[in-house]
């Protein structure tokens, strides 16, 4: 017998309750706080900076935990690195060099070393591009060769495709390669030809640069605007990320991770830099250190909140306006968030950071069920969140204790856990007892080496003279 009772106000969200008010108030801690769970995000973020001089100390006390290096690091240091490894138009002259010098680089420091970009800007043909007109093709090709490479040495480290420079929407056709003008390469279509070169077999992540310019972290992609702040032509913001990863999932690369090795938004350099040529065209995309700060915030947040797709993300940069490192007009001591409002906007914002291996959540810790003892038999469907929250695919089984007085049907017992995927495991429970309270457990087992494996979840069962069902008053925020 189940009856409704109706509290004073607005209805609200029903809830069950029993005569005993302590254990009703148990029983809506308990849903309160597996609610909460379910909705805690996997965490599947990195969060990293560029930096001139190393300052693992300021990254740490951010709350950060990358570092993308430019040199091997000698020695473990506290937070992870990721180290942008040359490779260019040059190394396609002797592929077995290369490899080897790859090899020997992963072997010496693989123990400091936790992830590899290969390249950098290989759409360009600028100095820190491919230094030759750039061809997907070739770097496919390269990349092959450092991802076999670093796999010998080091078989656990990740392998990151050269983050690409956001070019826009290139006109024209060079020798048959579509967006191309001698020059440098639509990043989209770079990527289909790489893409279709084999380019996804050789990498763990991809890489992308999807600078903000002068829109605002969450502008749409690609759509123009008179307001700076939200004109987003030709993929000039940070959301063309989006439009990165749908090229990626058209291309059969979709299972692939995003990291975004470099992004950022330029400030205002002294009166005297402006006139100097290296700022010529970068003009329209300066924006204020306020607003450079809460764009840094915002993308990370939406990031997490939005992209499950993405992966560790490196602000460009941290400190490369420390003394003595640049010249006083370099550009790009004006993306630097040391000693800016950036630099404590960032340490104040929430974190969401996944692990470097597997790691598995599960969610809720627990499962109960009331019943009233008139209504059965009755059967209850549940769900049991499984979460990987690293950056390393494992599987999972799970089983219950086959001895115990709720040995629920599992629908899919066994199953594989991508990274940062959240896979729902679907339980049948068939009750049918005299009154008291019943328990049952459930097992979650993962692979050796995965985190946080194996766990236990207690199942428990309360069959009562009597439930009855009230609602609880809608309230909301004024």
């Amino acid at each position: 017998m189940v009856q409704q009772g109706v509290a004073k106000g607005r209805p609200g969200r029903p809830i069950y309750v029993t005569a005993s008010a302590f254990l009703a108030l148990a029983w809506l801690f308990f849903l309160v706080a597996a609610l909460r769970v379910q909705a805690d995000p996997v965490p599947h973020l990195g969060y990293g900076f560029n930096v001139a001089p190393w300052n693992t100390g300021l990254i740490q006390s951010m709350g950060f935990n990358w570092m993308k290096a430019f040199d091997a690091p000698g020695s473990p240091q506290p937070v992870r690195i990721l180290l942008r490894v040359a490779a260019d138009a040059g190394d396609m002259g002797n592929l077995p060099a290369f490899g080897q010098q790859i090899y020997q680089l992963a072997l010496n420091n693989g123990a400091n070393i936790d992830a590899y970009e290969i390249g950098n800007e290989v759409n360009l043909d600028a100095s820190y591009g491919w230094n030759a007109p750039p061809i997907a093709a070739d770097y496919a090709t390269l990349l092959c060769v450092a991802y076999e490479k670093i796999k010998q040495a080091d078989p656990t480290a990740i392998v990151v495709s050269a983050g690409l420079a956001p070019t826009g929407r290139v006109q024209g056709t060079w020798k048959g390669h579509p967006g191309h003008n001698g020059m440098y390469q639509d990043e989209r279509e770079y990527l289909i030809e790489f893409l279709a070169a084999g380019g996804a077999d050789c990498l763990d992540v991809a890489g992308y640069h999807p600078y903000g310019f002068s829109a605002d972290y969450d502008a749409e992609p690609d759509a123009p605007s008179a307001d700076p702040t939200q004109n987003c032509a030709n993929g000039f913001c940070f959301r063309g990320a989006e439009k990165f990863y749908e090229v990626m999932q058209a291309n059969g690369a979709g299972d692939k991770k995003m990291w975004v090795t470099e992004f950022g938004w330029i400030v205002q350099p002294p009166e005297e830099c402006l006139d100097d040529p290296s700022w010529q065209g970068r003009l329209w995309q300066i924006v204020s250190e306020q607003k450079q700060a809460s764009n840094l915030q915002g993308a990370f947040q939406y990031a997490g909140a939005n992209w499950p797709w993405m992966g560790a993300m490196f602000v460009f940069n941290l400190n490369f306006n420390a003394p003595g490192w640049y010249p006083l007009c370099e550009q790009m001591r004006y993306y630097a968030v040391e000693d800016r409002p950036a630099e404590a906007a960032l340490a104040a914002m929430p974190k969401n950071p996944a692990t470097l291996g597997p790691r598995l959540l599960v969610s809720p810790a627990a499962l109960s069920w009331l019943v009233d003892v008139d209504e059965q038999p009755l059967t209850f469907t549940s769900t049991l969140n499984l979460a990987n929250g690293g950056w390393q695919s494992t599987n999972y089984t799970v089983t219950a204790d086959t001895s115990a007085a709720i040995i629920p049907t599992i629908a899919n017992p066994t199953g594989a856990l991508p990274p940062t995927a959240l896979v729902p495991v679907w339980l049948t429970v068939a009750i049918s007892q005299p009154l008291g309270v019943y328990t049952g457990t459930l097992t979650v087992a993962a692979p050796p080496g995965t985190a946080g494996a194996p766990q236990t979840i207690p199942l428990e069962l309360h069959v009562l003279p009597e439930v009855y069902r009230t609602y609880l008053p809608t309230i909301t925020r004024p």
